[in-house]
């Protein structure tokens, strides 16, 4: 079994995992872990290794935890290499982290030192769920520690209102809204059926738009509809693309809206605040004058930050699909056709990510009036996070109707497509913000105790004013967990109860017992940051490993070291 040395420990400031080795082929081990680490720092630290051991430096123990059977049979050669790093890419890494919008925020809160521990899940990947299901919960992380902790998944946390989330999922609820506050909107209403197009037709200022209200990431969606015969085909294509798997009564609308022409922007309000503001361009290849279309998308595709293996991924490869082939026919153009030199050539006609388009950062250039309507959306219906799409000729300026619009709006955007802008300025400090914001309310203390004493250190520590009378206190004392002095459970791992105990929210205070240096040297002090530690005057007699406390509390790791 791994040992995990947790938070800060006398090896390292980082969370340390072990695990035995007994086989020779150390080579395919060190080959795995750094493809891995050449993913992004936040997966390996650092690691040694040595035909009797693997250190890995981490703070996502788990992900490593869960690899120790594969690792091992790796190094004694009794499975090959292509199939531990598919299991550890494709089975662990894939259900632990969605993409670089949640490796961004889990960087950031490392950064400062804030801990993050996997929620709901604490054991290894579970099967046996419907598909989405369990990859959904396989990837929450609590953030903070206690009182005033949230749980994120990608960028979305437990501080999004569930009405947010309600309205952001469908087109239609997101319109109402908008006109509900009194914003510009271009005129839109849902269609029933096909012979509803024939209706309302004359009553439209033309093109049109045609899609399903749901979020569908930008396939369904017909535009530039000029004649009745493009809607009655971009209906069907909507409504064929509802079909394609079971959905909800809500998720099978589909809304006919004027158009507006325009460039595609991704607006990333945050605690009410527009942080970002990015540019989304169609997916297109530029021509060098011998080269087929197809073999320019294979070359475009062939940039690294296309490698959907790679979870720190920040684009999209570019799918030769029937909507491609479509849009290629429409120009007179084909895979075959081979572009002039410096020839700009669209593949797609919607600037989605998902579908190979490029960003560009606008943030210096957006407008006050768009800044206040943006900010209004997301704190009308209580979104600490909502991605705003906008469609419009000159972001500078106020939406109108020959200006543009509001498409819709998402309190789970991909928020990487605007920290990483391919264009312009980086915004990855905005992962910072984000969690300064969503913790602005965690206050709970971290307290170590070394040592034993006659008396009990919480009451010891109420007595002294450190612990608040009305504060609520979680305990770890051995493989027993109390609360306010209360036995909530025992015989526990020591690792599980301390995840535990950071994972719960109502605690003001949380205090980590360890019987003297022995323990300490088994299971690490439990936290990234520490508040105080206490330790009594016998064991502060060791000075090697006083030593090593004093150089966390320069670094500002550890804020006050008392003898008690």
């Amino acid at each position: 079994m791994s040992k995990i040395l947790q938070g800060l420990n006398l090896e390292s400031q980082f969370t340390t995992i072990k695990f035995a080795l007994e086989g020779d082929n150390l080579s395919d081990v060190t080959k795995l872990l750094d493809h891995i680490a050449s993913f992004h720092p936040i997966f390996i630290k650092e690691y040694s290794i040595t035909p009797q051991e693997l250190v890995i430096r981490s703070k996502l123990p788990r992900i490593w935890s869960e690899t120790e059977e594969y690792i091992k049979k790796l190094s004694k050669r009794e499975i090959k290499y292509e199939s531990v790093y598919d299991f550890v890419v494709n089975t662990i890494i894939s259900k632990r982290i969605k993409s670089m919008s949640t490796i961004s925020l889990l960087q950031a809160a490392h950064e400062k030192n804030i801990d993050s521990t996997l929620a709901v899940l604490s054991e290894k990947v579970v099967s046996g769920y419907k598909e989405g299901y369990i990859d959904t919960f396989n990837r929450y992380y609590v953030i903070g520690c206690g009182k005033g902790s949230q749980i994120i998944g990608s960028i979305a946390s437990t501080k999004d209102s569930s009405v947010s989330q309600k309205i952001q999922r469908d087109k239609w609820s997101t319109n109402l809204l908008i006109e509900r506050l009194a914003l510009p909107i271009l005129k839109w209403e849902i269609l029933t059926s096909e012979k509803d197009i024939e209706k309302v037709w004359d009553s439209y200022s033309k093109p049109l738009v045609i899609k399903p209200t749901g979020l569908v990431g930008g396939k369904g969606v017909s535009v530039n509809i000029n004649t009745l015969e493009e809607a009655k085909k971009a209906y069907k294509s909507a409504k064929n693309q509802n079909s394609t798997k079971t959905r909800e009564p809500w998720q099978n609308k589909i809304m006919i809206q004027e158009q507006v022409t325009g460039e595609d922007y991704r607006l990333l309000v945050i605690d009410g605040k527009l942080e970002v503001v990015t540019k989304r361009i169609p997916a297109f290849v530029t021509g060098d004058g011998k080269s087929t279309i197809k073999e320019l998308i294979e070359e475009t595709n062939s940039d690294p930050r296309r490698d959907i293996s790679n979870p720190a991924h920040i684009l999209k490869p570019i799918v030769i699909d029937k909507p491609l082939l479509d849009l290629l026919k429409s120009k007179n153009l084909s895979l075959e056709s081979i572009p002039q030199k410096d020839e700009i050539v669209n593949v797609r006609n919607i600037a989605s990510m998902s579908q190979g388009g490029i960003t560009e950062d606008f943030t210096d250039s957006v407008s006050k009036e768009i800044r206040l309507m943006v900010e209004s959306i997301a704190q009308s219906i209580h979104a600490f996070t909502l991605g705003v799409d906008i469609l419009c000729k000159d972001i500078s300026k106020p939406l109108t109707k020959e200006n543009g619009a509001i498409l819709e709006v998402n309190t789970m955007p991909e928020s990487y497509l605007n920290l990483y802008p391919v264009i312009g300025k980086q915004r990855e400090y905005v992962a910072g913000n984000y969690i300064n914001a969503l913790l602005s309310e965690n206050s709970c203390k971290k307290y170590i105790f070394i040592g034993q004493s006659k008396d009990d250190i919480s009451t010891l520590l109420r007595r002294k004013r450190v612990i608040k009378g009305e504060e609520t206190v979680g305990e770890a004392v051995g493989d027993k967990y109390y609360i306010n002095g209360v036995l909530i459970n025992e015989r526990l791992q020591r690792e599980h109860l301390v995840e535990a105990i950071k994972c719960n929210a109502s605690l003001d205070v949380i205090i980590l017992h360890f019987r003297d240096w022995k323990e300490v040297e088994e299971y690490g002090l439990g936290f990234d940051h520490i508040n105080n530690v206490y330790i009594t005057k016998e064991e502060a007699k060791e000075k090697g490993y006083m030593k090593i406390l004093k150089k966390y509390k320069r670094m500002k790791l550890i804020d006050k070291i008392k003898k008690i």
